[in-house]
């Protein structure tokens, strides 16, 4: 009897133990890529797809479709990128910055939730497709959206883009900023003549809370939420703006100063070429008013802002600037002047 109700609780627990496996089958359709790797194809990343090099998919029956199959635990999760390529540093894995099935605060990297039974995931190398059809633009161009940030505090949720027809709602086109120089930036491919009307969110609000104002600015469309408007596009096309603000150079600093006017007699600079400091002198007549002072490169990525009252002049140190052209910009409550300077080490 007892040798019964022990072999019984071995089968129980063989029964279990299988129960507890899932098979996870990726199908990797690769009709996006020009060429495939002698190296091979593979899947990574993630707490759960190990390194470059360690799951190799393959190709038996010639279609293009690549496929590999993992058996994990019931419930398993991961992020994870497909890779043309063995590149221990990561190089050759798909681009999908600013494409909805990417994770900007992973890596750009796809994310596989649960799994709680046998699981086939189709996939399309580089796009976001996920029935394993990848659609293929042949008469496309790419849209690149350049946002300038100088003037705002980016939400820890991130900057997106959204709206109109053609780019869907909060959270879908998360913009990010490479060079960490203020300038966040999203690329989408779109059939050729796309047009769409669109807008940039600070923060990932499904409410719509948090997208730029632009009411009464001359980009505004009043008839669709104050949005902005791409007319149709024929070639590819970079989009360079400041966030709530109707500027197409994305040079924040200069644009919709309102009232303010210009006067070359509020400030003068010496040197021009700089090495280690500027000095900065001030006409007599605006000594004893408040002068809000900024400091920005050419991308528009601030390194100074701060404000001046009774002082003849000033110094600022660059010694920590990189080389290359500023421009400094100062104002007082209806008088403005930005004057350029080099900053060569």
């Amino acid at each position: 009897m007892k040798r019964i109700i022990k072999t019984l609780c071995i089968s129980i627990l063989s029964v279990s133990s299988v129960i507890a496996q899932v098979n996870i089958t990726f199908e990797l359709n690769t009709s996006t890529l020009s060429s495939i790797s002698p190296e091979g194809l593979f899947i990574a990343g993630g707490n759960g797809f190990g390194l470059p090099g360690d799951n190799r998919l393959s190709d038996l029956d010639g279609d293009g479709v690549y496929t590999i199959t993992l058996q994990k635990e019931r419930g398993f999760s991961s992020f994870f990128i497909f890779l043309n390529g063995n590149c221990s540093v990561w190089s050759c894995k798909e681009k999908l910055a600013g494409l909805p099935c990417s994770d900007s605060e992973n890596f750009d990297d796809r994310f596989l939730p649960p799994v709680m039974s046998d699981t086939i995931i189709k996939a399309c190398y580089s796009t976001c497709d996920n029935d394993g059809s990848c659609t293929i633009i042949t008469d496309s161009v790419d849209l690149t959206f350049e946002l300038n940030t100088a003037e705002i505090e980016v939400d820890p949720g991130g900057l997106f883009l959204a709206g109109g027809s053609g780019f869907g709602v909060a959270g879908d086109y998360p913009m990010i900023d490479p060079e960490d120089d203020g300038i966040y930036t999203v690329t989408v491919r779109r059939a050729k003549g796309f047009f769409s009307y669109y807008t940039f969110l600070n923060g990932n609000c499904g409410d719509w809370s948090c997208k730029e104002n632009i009411e009464g600015q001359s980009c505004a469309y009043p008839d669709a939420f104050n949005d902005r408007f791409i007319p149709s596009v024929k070639g590819d096309t970079i989009i360079k703006t400041c966030f709530a603000k109707c500027t197409s150079d994305g040079l924040c600093m200069i644009a919709n100063i309102g009232q303010l006017k210009m006067d070359n007699e509020l400030f003068n600079i010496r040197p021009t070429l700089v090495n280690d400091y500027i000095n900065v002198s001030f006409d007599n007549h605006y000594i004893s008013l408040d002068k809000k002072i900024k400091v920005v490169n050419y991308s528009g990525k601030i390194f100074e802002s701060l404000m001046s009252t009774n002082q003849v002049k000033l110094s600022l140190n660059t010694i920590a600037y990189p080389s290359g052209v500023y421009f400094i910009t100062i104002q007082t409550n209806n008088k403005i002047l930005t004057q350029k300077f080099i900053v060569q080490k």
